[in-house]
């Protein structure tokens, strides 16, 4: 299928105008994802962006299929939240799952058919994924998942979750595997919605596996070497972020544009204020700072080289960056931007998901840092 980069992004701001504009505040307000916005989704393709055809896909590149996202989130960032996640299971199956994996599960998710999740989390294992303490045990051709899960965003939404699990537990990192585990799996249980802050139309749910049973078939990669297909995905969850944040951004400093050329105080608009425009300049310098480190990413990750600096880079910048412009455009609206009814208000809340969700910034300055040093080591 042909489809026109420029076609697309307007039926995806009209779908945002039409669809999630209305009811945003709603959303935010009642913490919850209206399913009814799945069917749109699918007829659009925005699943689908940049998988192979064979899969149902349209093989677009990687800063067009996450600036769909982009835009999304400039409506509602947890809305955004729900792709960047289900592309995260998406792409470890693509990359990892076996050929009866794909033939089984990736076209669904791949069209939007089936939702998925992505549940590594814990109550006590958050940045550091490899204190997971669920287990796995084997009993023939089977499994036996057993623990709980936390964070998982698309929780009560998914029908595919891609599930961590120690299948040795002596072994820390080196001891953890993954699996497909369908949410019709007896032993699997959604239980709390978690009350967040922001990104509150994206619905994040607590798991439970109790006895839950599933078949070794259903392991992504080899025993005991999931850890590393597990962090694999988050790389790609983090330009997911990072396309969020942009979003958020963006939406932020046009609000902070309109309202300066709007808002008249002292017999002018406060837009001829010095103050003013150089809090506008730093914003933008900052937006257009996050927009090329996104699109070096995506490059990178498009000529099939190892992207997770750049995509840890950015995802670092941009999730300071958002929370200051988001904090700046507050700031330049004054009393009309605290309050609860006006749109930033919740940026701002949804902002703050940035450096915190899919690795924290502390964490990955740790990454970048060590892994910087370690490439201009001299013997």
């Amino acid at each position: 299928m042909n489809i026109s980069k420029k076609k697309l992004f307007l039926d995806t701001k009209d779908f945002c105008e039409n669809y999630i504009k209305p009811i945003a505040k709603q959303l935010d307000e009642i913490s919850e994802f209206p399913k009814e916005l799945l069917k749109p989704m699918r007829e659009l393709k925005l699943f689908s962006l940049h998988y192979p055809k064979e899969y149902g896909g349209l093989e677009l590149d990687y800063e067009t299929s996450f600036g769909i996202i982009r835009e999304i989130s400039k409506y509602s960032a947890g809305i955004g939240l729900l792709y960047a996640v289900h592309w995260m299971a998406a792409d470890v199956l693509m990359k990892y799952g076996t050929e009866k994996q794909k033939d089984k599960y990736l076209k669904d998710i791949v069209e939007g058919n089936k939702i998925a999740a992505y549940a590594i989390s814990e109550p006590a294992a958050g940045s550091d994924a490899a204190g997971i303490k669920a287990t796995a045990s084997k009993d023939k051709d089977h499994y036996i998942l057993n623990g709980n899960k936390y964070f998982c965003t698309n929780g009560s939404l998914a029908d595919i979750y891609i599930v961590a699990c120690k299948t040795d537990e002596e072994k820390g990192a080196k001891g953890i595997s993954l699996f497909i585990v369908e949410k019709d799996t007896k032993g699997l249980e959604i239980t709390t919605v978690i009350d967040k802050m922001g990104c509150r139309s994206s619905v994040t749910t607590d798991l439970v596996l109790k006895e839950c049973r599933i078949s070794s078939e259903d392991m992504i990669g080899e025993q005991d070497k999931g850890f590393k297909i597990a962090m694999d995905g988050l790389v790609g969850g983090r330009l997911g972020m990072c396309a969020i944040g942009i979003g958020i951004s963006e939406a932020a400093l046009n609000k902070a544009i309109h309202h300066s050329n709007n808002r008249i105080a002292f017999g002018k608009p406060i837009s001829s204020l010095y103050a003013i425009q150089s809090k506008i300049s730093d914003m933008y310098i900052r937006l257009e700072a996050c927009r090329l480190l996104f699109k070096k990413a995506c490059k990178v990750r498009e000529s099939n080289k190892d992207y997770s600096i750049e995509a840890s880079v950015a995802k670092v910048f941009i999730g300071e960056a958002v929370n200051l412009i988001c904090y700046e455009a507050i700031q330049i609206m004054g009393g009309h931007g605290y309050v609860r009814n006006n749109e930033v208000e919740r940026l701002y809340r949804d902002g703050r998901l940035i450096d915190i969700g899919v690795g924290a910034s502390e964490v990955l300055n740790m990454v970048i840092g060590s892994s910087i040093l370690k490439m201009n080591s001299v013997d």
